[in-house]
């Protein structure tokens, strides 16, 4: 499992403060099983992408729970990696690298389980709602492709898959893309709680 280390942290404040956020908007950078912040202070709480990368899953809904305020309303938004769909004309090697990829996170199939969290954690679970991603093209300014190049990254790193497997994944897409045959679809999956 990767952490987020010091560097990324340094750099998600820099990107906050670069843009610029109006007066009312305030942010931090802290640890979500630890949040500074007093009991009962918020009417939303939202937690974007994060719960999957934290061990102590437990803690963050707890956490979340003491700083909303009665009747508040929690959001949370999670992938479950194994609905990640992409095109391949080798998928045992599209297998293999999505398999090592699932290890970035302490949870990637979070929500197959955080409606049963969420109640467990004192909330009343209110819905469900799955926001789709499709690409059908490779494009620098796509999702799709920033999320390829942190995979192979990432699955690079762990030298568990040939390089010369990686590199024809990755480069791939871009062959696909060509022929008319690119394909890539995920889902957020967005829970309210109250």
């Amino acid at each position: 499992m990767a952490l987020l280390s010091a560097s990324i942290f340094r750099a998600t404040f820099a990107l906050c403060e670069r843009r610029n956020p109006p007066k009312w908007l305030s942010f931090t950078v802290g640890d979500a099983t630890q949040l500074a912040q007093p009991d009962a202070s918020f009417d939303v709480v939202a937690c974007t992408q994060v719960a999957e990368y934290v061990p102590d899953v437990g803690r963050v809904l707890s956490e979340a729970f003491r700083v909303l305020r009665q009747g508040g309303l929690v959001v949370l938004v999670a992938t479950d990696w194994d609905a990640l769909v992409w095109h391949s004309e080798s998928p045992h090697r599209m297998a293999s690298i999505m398999k090592s990829w699932e290890t970035h996170c302490a949870h990637p199939h979070l929500p197959r389980s955080l409606v049963a969290r969420l109640v467990g954690a004192g909330f009343r679970f209110r819905d469900l709602v799955v926001f789709p991603i499709l690409k059908l093209q490779w494009d620098d300014d796509l999702y799709s492709k920033g999320l390829a190049g942190l995979i192979r990254e990432f699955v690079g790193r762990k030298n568990e898959i040939p390089a010369d497997d990686l590199r024809g994944w990755y480069e791939e897409f871009g062959l696909l893309n060509e022929a008319g045959h690119y394909f890539f679809s995920t889902n957020r999956y967005i829970f309210h709680g109250l």
